[in-house]
């Protein structure tokens, strides 16, 4: 019985995590919270698909453009320049992190040193 119920108990919290969820804003919008960290006005029609397949907002600019990554990912993603976008960055001293639309699927590059590599790479397994 508690292993049914535990069992039961998890799948219905995987289930409503996965959904998107809506919040009201202080300014009193509603949005919608998607699962990929991402949100888009419910009550109209801002959310935009780019023709690369990211969801982007009807207002968004392509973050600053860093020609070392750019340069890594079209080898590493066997991409041409036209299919990359810079969403974010986040950078310091010899590190950093990035949040890309490559060919259509969000992804997250850091730099550690001079070095770039996908956000889930470990360096040191192999």
């Amino acid at each position: 019985m508690k292993k049914t119920l535990f069992i039961l108990s998890l799948l219905i919290s995987t289930i409503g995590y996965s959904q998107n969820i809506s919040a009201i804003t202080q300014d009193g919008k509603t949005v919608t919270l998607k699962p990929n960290k991402t949100w888009v006005y419910a009550d109209s029609e801002q959310a935009v698909t780019d023709n690369k397949g990211c969801d982007l907002g009807p207002n968004f600019k392509e973050g600053k453009v860093n020609k070392k990554l750019l340069k890594h990912v079209m080898v590493d993603m066997s991409c041409k320049e036209d299919e990359i976008i810079f969403i974010s960055s986040s950078t310091g001293m010899g590190r950093g992190l990035y949040s890309l639309c490559v060919k259509g699927k969000p992804m997250k590059y850091k730099k550690i040193g001079t070095v770039f590599m996908k956000a889930d790479e470990d360096p040191f397994e192999k």
